[in-house]
């Protein structure tokens, strides 16, 4: 079988670079270009940067930095690497250097071997990585900061420890549903229809009969989605212990409507209608001021939404208007 020289494997190596985001250069002991393969388009030519210097290929500030890692490498002969940001003709793209000795069979370095690798995207991964930890550390202490209000506030209202570790329980579960429907959308946030589904569940399983959603979905933004799942778990509970889910009877009917405030801006109306067949029960305040804490204070503070709160012995009426920064107004915008 006929042996390949070295002049084709050198060709062949090259046709290869052509096809990566790869180039090389190869300079001498006084770090004079000698050789240079596949440079970037809005690089200087091969031709161009032969017997020259990196004062060709770098800004002044760039090329003091790449010459003082080079020399290091002809001193040491330990190989190096550098990132570089190139900027020209107002773009900006970032390389990885990866500077090799060329050490003679006496151990003497006679040159530095450099391959330049286009690191842009790895740049972009890493830009885009570093905002979602922002973002996920902001949204964590958010997070937390509910969950020791809720704990606080459920200290106050309960009768003992059994009763605080069951609401509370039930309370940070309530939050875990509505975390776990943002978490899959990609923090974008939750449809109030299936917000409304995934918090009763738990208590009641499937809506039961006397249960129905009216109106037109909404797609909440991660804040309101908590919140308001919040909202919804206290509702359910004050339902199921006095009202139409409960000895009370009726009927319920949350509803969605988009509509403008007084100044033409847009604001989504959220309802939770209940009629009772029957008077409900009267509350005891220890049970109640928590819900009516969260329903009247808590989530309307944190949605920046406008709230009114109405009952009898026939109904009980929750209305939220909830501003456009909270929820996506246009629906036709969200993939």
């Amino acid at each position: 079988m006929k042996s390949i020289k070295k002049s084709d494997r050198l060709r062949f190596m090259l046709a290869g670079l052509q096809h990566a985001s790869v180039s090389m250069l190869y300079q001498d002991a006084d770090l004079v270009i000698r050789f240079s393969a596949n440079l970037p388009e809005d690089w200087p030519s091969d031709t161009e940067v032969e017997g020259k210097t990196d004062d060709v290929l770098f800004s002044a500030a760039q090329a003091a930095k790449v010459t003082a890692s080079k020399q290091q490498v002809l001193r040491t002969g330990e190989p190096t690497k550098l990132e570089i940001l190139r900027e020209a003709d107002r773009e900006r793209h970032w390389f990885m250097l990866h500077i090799d000795p060329d050490v003679e069979a006496d151990g003497s370095v006679i040159g530095v071997f450099t391959t330049i690798l286009d690191i842009d995207d790895l740049k972009y991964r890493e830009t885009v990585l570093k905002t979602l930890l922002r973002e996920l550390s902001h949204r964590s202490k958010n997070l937390l900061a509910i969950i020791q209000s809720v704990a606080s506030q459920t200290a106050r209202s309960a009768d003992g420890l059994d009763d605080f570790l069951l609401a509370f329980r039930n309370r940070v579960q309530s939050m875990a549903k509505s975390q776990d429907l943002v978490t899959a959308s990609d923090w974008r946030g939750a449809e109030l229809f299936e917000l409304t589904r995934s918090q009763l569940n738990p208590l009641v399983g499937k809506l039961p009969q006397n249960f129905s959603v009216a109106g037109q979905d909404a797609y909440l933004l991660p804040n309101a989605a908590l919140h308001l799942g919040l909202a919804l778990h206290e509702l359910a509970i004050d339902s199921l212990a006095h009202g139409a889910l409960g000895p009370a009877g009726g009927d319920i009917v949350l509803s969605a409507r988009h509509g403008t405030d007084d100044s033409g801006a847009p604001e989504l109306e959220v309802t939770w209608h209940e009629t009772f067949a029957q008077a409900p029960e009267t509350r005891t305040q220890s049970k109640s001021s928590f819900s009516r804490t969260v329903l009247g204070r808590i989530v309307p503070q944190a949605l920046s939404a406008q709230v009114t709160y109405e009952t009898d012995d026939s109904r009980m009426i929750y209305r939220l208007m909830i501003p456009a920064s909270q929820y996506e107004a246009d629906q036709k915008s969200r993939s």
